[in-house]
């Protein structure tokens, strides 16, 4: 088991000496600096889980080795020492960020329980930051398009808010992603995030997930429940498809919202609720407004601020870095050697119509990597998994006759101009078309070569 290091600073190298004994005896490793500076070099040097730091030193103010060592080196707790000290001086050292503060002489109970309990808050303190970078690293949002751009200023413009917002775009666009966002870099960060997705709910039950219910109050409620308006309370609210609730659901969504009251299925008692609502749809909402299947009311409650994700065929620019990020997050996660990409595997990706928006291309990108033996992946690779007779057969079953033999075409294409290496020429002989009419149809489907 690693010993955790401390580093002792003090003029007096009598008694650090006498502390470092004590402290080595209890299991702690020490080293030792006279001064501020030789301080401030030892932590730049060396890695210490905590500093025990004297107020008075014969170059340097203890509390601007504080400060300086805070703001580079945040990971180290530090406690200060003093015989000199006052409450004013004990107040400044703990706001500009040490863990406590000990008076001299020093007290051996006492200063082992303060070492203890500081270090042990440290250790959660970094526990709790990895644990936030690993969920913000989770929901990452990549692309770098014109598009995406606009998307990431309004997440920053929206997040410190507490408006609600609507995000738009079709399924496997990233809508969760862009909530997750905006809740991360909101006041409410530390909250709870709290999602439904409507659609998958059915409509006897959705009243129950969204609002709780009391013990008894249909059949199988076997005791007292809390919704997700009250999950949430306190942090942000996502529900996912809104565009799929009941006008019934709809009216008492609209309700929660504007008196920040909800009522259990089977009370009569309301709750008062604290949240940040975030919605999402892939639905023409306005649309429906004028159909009548969603409401008006509702529509400009939660369309305050629109956030809309355009489907990835429109911007792809951002195919190439989504590729390059999923395939180092895949072989992460599944402990493989990072795997390379040919020019031609690329060109196969680019090209492809991703229906399913980055979702799609997440999906498939781990299939690539799990499937694919080999290190290096080429376009004859990429092409026998994207264009498999029962992909090619799904793809169909969605797409209308002409646009289900554009992508046969396309795909033959590609296909063909891999096998001969994107020689015009050849490819065009071999496929006993002249070569104008190949440069038409490449035109056409905007097959390139990366």
């Amino acid at each position: 088991m690693k010993k955790n290091t401390i580093l002792i600073v003090d003029d007096d190298k009598e008694m650090s000496d006498i502390l470092a004994e004590i402290l080595s005896q209890e299991g702690y490793k020490t080293e030792w600096a006279g001064t501020g500076n030789e301080a401030l070099m030892n932590v730049a040097k060396n890695e210490f889980d905590l500093m025990l730091l004297d107020l008075r030193l014969p170059d340097i103010n203890g509390i601007e080795v504080l400060k300086r060592t805070i703001h580079d080196f945040p990971d180290i707790a530090i406690v200060m020492m003093s015989g000199h000290g006052t409450i004013q001086t004990a107040i400044e050292a703990t706001r500009a960020g040490a863990y406590d503060w000990i008076e001299k002489p020093l007290e051996k109970d006492r200063v082992l329980l303060t070492l203890k309990n500081a270090i042990e808050k440290n250790k959660l303190l970094k526990e709790k930051k990895f644990l936030t970078n690993e969920v913000a690293e989770s929901y990452k949002m990549v692309g770098t398009s014109p598009a995406m751009q606009q998307v990431y200023q309004l997440i920053e413009k929206v997040a410190k808010s507490d408006a609600t917002i609507l995000i738009t775009g079709e399924s496997g666009t990233g809508k969760e992603l862009v909530a997750r966002a905006i809740q991360m870099n909101s006041n409410r960060a530390a909250a709870p995030f709290v999602q439904i997705n409507c659609a998958a709910i059915p409509d006897t039950l959705i009243e129950s997930e969204l609002f709780g219910h009391v013990k008894g109050s249909f059949t199988g409620a076997n005791r007292d429940r809390k919704g997700k308006f009250q999950l949430a309370d306190g942090g942000t609210l996502f529900l996912d498809e809104i565009g799929d609730l009941s006008l019934q659901a709809q009216a008492k969504v609209l309700r929660a919202i504007e008196s920040g009251d909800v009522e259990k299925v089977g009370s009569e008692n309301m709750e008062r609720i604290d949240i940040r609502l975030i919605a999402a749809t892939n639905k023409d909402l306005k649309n429906m407004v004028s159909k009548g299947t969603f409401r008006e009311d509702l529509f400009h409650r939660i369309n305050i601020i629109e956030i809309y994700i355009p489907p990835l065929n429109k911007r792809p620019s951002d195919i190439l870095p989504l590729i390059e990020y999923y395939l180092g997050k895949t072989c992460s996660k599944n402990k493989i050697k990072k795997k390379e990409l040919s020019p031609d595997a690329l060109a196969v990706l680019i090209n492809h119509k991703w229906d399913g928006n980055v979702r799609e291309l997440c999906n498939f990108v781990e299939k690539m990597i799990i499937l694919t033996e080999q290190s290096y992946i080429t376009g004859a690779h990429i092409y026998r998994l994207l264009y498999s007779f029962p992909n090619k057969m799904n793809s169909i079953n969605v797409k209308t006759f002409k646009e289900a033999k554009e992508s046969f075409e396309q795909s033959y294409l590609i296909n063909a101009l891999i096998a001969n290496n994107w020689n015009i020429a050849r490819t065009s002989k071999n496929l006993k078309i002249e070569r104008s009419v190949l440069y038409r149809k490449i035109e056409k489907y905007g097959i390139q070569k990366s």
